[in-house]
């Protein structure tokens, strides 16, 4: 059985589904995608890097599309490499099973060469782009070419809806953004977390991470997001530090994350102000104590899966969108989990029971929580 994932960037939500395939059930597997893969080593499955022009250097780092002919010249450039690719390797081996992010219009032409089935990694579709409900923060509306782009940007997933054969995603929040009519299509499956590698190991105090020393007495509370962005609360963690270290002195943050904004729309207000990043724009807000508060950017597995066994208190705060795996790698790694009860979380969180819930906005009643 041979199965090819799609997703300009990769290994996103396909790269532990095709390790298993390949190393536990002995099917083969490729995988396509838009960016440079040279770093890495020993995969047990092939890699085709396809250009969006053609004999462009692949890039390291995917960025979304920011409009429709992005999705378009992503589109046209799988299905010509792809098309091309018998010429260049006799032996590839055509795909018996077909699975791909439909977001980006990675799969729709491709059933003019393969005769097999097709899965879709379905994430969602937003409100209309004239309601205010785009706004994923009515204090960070989104702005005019925010709601045009969002106009067509999504017409590619529409498309692939009809042309698939299933689909998946991960929670009923998402599923519930697809339209009725197509949601049969539609299993809900989390895309699952390797609970061997994230578990929580035990670790003497004092301690040194990253440079940073623990003592014993040390509380530590951890925050993870790809993005210290709006949508995942980072100006709202950022409060709760202040109350936090009012009643317990000794605490000490640990927040891992990129100084970028992925999903929310809070750049075209605060670039206005002259600000970088929401990071920047926060602490301007307000005098923090960043001798309690350190900030590790963006770290590997390891030192992530060492950041939860050090956690005392793990804070997960989102809007009402695509659940994080920071959040369920914490939850394996079980760390005592303070959260906001907003509906994708509550599909695998009861408050008191799972973790400690509370609402988004509620600095206070979250760092009461904590």
């Amino acid at each position: 059985m041979h199965v090819m994932f799609i997703h300009p960037n990769f290994p996103a939500q396909f790269g532990h589904v095709a390790n298993y395939l390949v190393r536990q059930r002995g099917w083969s597997a490729t995988c396509v995608t838009s960016i440079d893969t040279g770093h890495l080593r020993n995969l047990p499955f092939p890699v085709i890097t396809y250009r969006l022009q053609p004999g462009a250097a692949p890039p390291k780092v995917f960025y979304n599309p920011g409009n429709l002919q992005g999705m378009l010249d992503h589109l046209a450039a799988v299905y010509r490499g792809l098309r091309t690719l018998p010429k260049l390797r006799p032996d590839f081996q055509r795909p018996d099973l077909v699975v791909g992010h439909i977001s980006y219009g990675t799969l729709l032409y491709l059933r003019l060469l393969y005769d097999c089935p097709f899965i879709g990694y379905y994430e969602l579709l937003p409100p209309p782009f004239w309601s205010r409900q785009l706004d994923l923060r009515q204090d960070f509306p989104a702005p005019e070419t925010a709601r045009l782009s969002n106009a067509t940007y999504h017409a590619l997933t529409y498309l692939h809806l009809h042309m698939i054969d299933a689909a998946y995603t991960p929670t009923r929040f998402q599923l519930e953004t697809a339209p009725a009519e197509l949601r049969y299509k539609i299993r809900p499956i989390f895309d699952g977390i390797d609970t061997r590698a994230f578990r929580r190991h035990a670790i003497d105090r004092p301690v040194t991470f990253r440079g940073i020393t623990i003592d014993r007495d040390t509380r530590v509370v951890t925050y993870v997001s790809r993005g210290l962005e709006s949508i995942r609360g980072f100006d709202i963690f950022m409060k709760m530090t202040k109350r936090i270290i009012a009643k317990v002195p000794n605490t000490l943050f640990l927040i891992a994350g990129e100084e970028r904004t992925n999903y929310g729309h809070e750049m075209s207000r605060i670039k206005a102000q002259g600000y970088h990043s929401f990071k920047e724009w926060v602490l301007a807000q307000d005098d923090y104590d960043l001798d309690r508060i350190r900030f590790l950017g963006r770290i590997p597995a390891a030192d992530l899966i060492r950041l939860f066994s050090l956690s005392d208190a793990h804070v997960y705060l989102t809007v009402p969108y695509v659940l994080s795996w920071s959040m369920m790698q914490a939850m394996s790694c079980e760390c005592t989990l303070v959260s906001s009860a907003t509906a994708p979380v509550q599909e695998v969180v009861d408050d008191g029971v799972h973790g400690l819930l509370g609402d988004f906005y509620d600095a206070d009643g979250l760092a009461e929580r904590v």
